[in-house]
């Protein structure tokens, strides 16, 4: 069950505490620079592309930084996967397009940055080579209406934010092998759950849109148990929001509208970076070894890069 709320500072003081802000504390047999991107949170934004795409909703970006790719709609309304060189000024490409997807939403790339896994809508999750290829279904079964995705420490296992069965919103472990998918935590205080990510003590951090889309953000730790840490006033975007953590661990970046927002999580600070070119941001997420985020625009049809 959720324990019970209390202050923004003691909640993220103990939560911090439990996660390890040491930077050298990342868990027995996991690469430190594989598990997070090396630098602090961003300054600014660029755009990336503009242009034969509309409405992205979520963006990954590969290991080095170098590449993006993201979920949207073709000009022609087709749901499709595309790709871009995060370096501003670039022509993105179509990977997939058209069936078997639907309405793709959540990324999430694998650790060595060789398969994209692609919410792929009412219920599939697909898993996609970046090298080229065919979607691949993973026939997880247990969840309805999948939204964000993220990848644990062990590089092996997936989590995602949906509803269940009895249509309670939750939030999911999945094998990346597919198969079925096991709750972690489900219902109240949970409305709308999407980005999702995860720390190197396994605590999942998530982006709730809430009742009337302003955003709130939790963090469940593996036990399932849950604490919320900002709550009903991050301003996000009606259909999607992502966050992510620093290299660090210890400040958490949420991609809100006119600005980016981060969050210390010892003490519940926040300070807001205006980036007034971005209309409506959705899915962000950094690089895993490069202070590069991927932040997609789905108001403004663009995709943009933050350092």
């Amino acid at each position: 069950m959720w324990v019970r709320l209390v202050s923004t500072l003691s909640i993220a003081g103990s939560l911090l505490a439990a996660c390890g802000s040491d930077p050298g504390s990342a868990p027995t047999g996991v690469s430190l620079a594989a598990r997070s991107i090396r630098g602090g949170a961003p300054t600014g934004v660029t755009l990336v592309a503009r242009g034969g795409f509309k409405s992205p909703v979520d963006a990954v970006a590969s290991p080095e930084g170098k590449t993006f790719y993201f979920s949207a709609r073709t000009e022609g309304g087709e749901p499709a996967v595309f790709r871009v060189s995060s370096h501003p000024g670039s022509v993105a490409t179509v990977m997939v397009t058209g069936a078997p997807l639907s309405a793709p939403r959540g990324l999430v790339l694998s650790c060595d940055g060789s398969t994209l896994y692609v919410a792929g809508g009412d219920s599939p999750i697909y898993e996609l080579p970046t090298a080229g290829g065919a979607l691949r279904d993973l026939g997880v079964t247990g969840i309805r209406e999948i939204a964000g995705l993220a990848i644990g420490t062990d590089c092996g296992t997936l989590f995602a934010s949906g509803r269940t069965a009895d249509n309670r919103p939750a939030l999911f472990r999945i094998n990346a092998g597919g198969g079925s998918a096991q709750v972690v935590f489900a219902g109240a205080p949970l409305v709308a759950p999407t980005g999702l990510y995860v720390d190197r003590s396994g605590v999942t951090w998530v982006m709730d849109l809430g009742a009337n889309q302003t955003g709130a953000l939790y963090a469940v730790p593996p036990d399932g148990s849950a604490a919320k840490l900002v709550g009903g006033d991050l301003p996000t975007s009606n259909v999607f929001a992502g966050v992510s953590l620093i290299s660090s661990g210890d400040t958490a970046v949420i991609a809100t509208r006119g600005q980016l927002t981060t969050i210390e999580l010892a003490s519940g600070e926040r300070s807001d970076v205006p980036v007034p070119g971005i209309i409506a941001p959705a899915g962000l997420r950094t690089a895993r070894r490069a202070a590069v985020f991927a932040i997609a625009d789905i108001g403004g049809d663009a995709i943009f890069r933050a350092d």
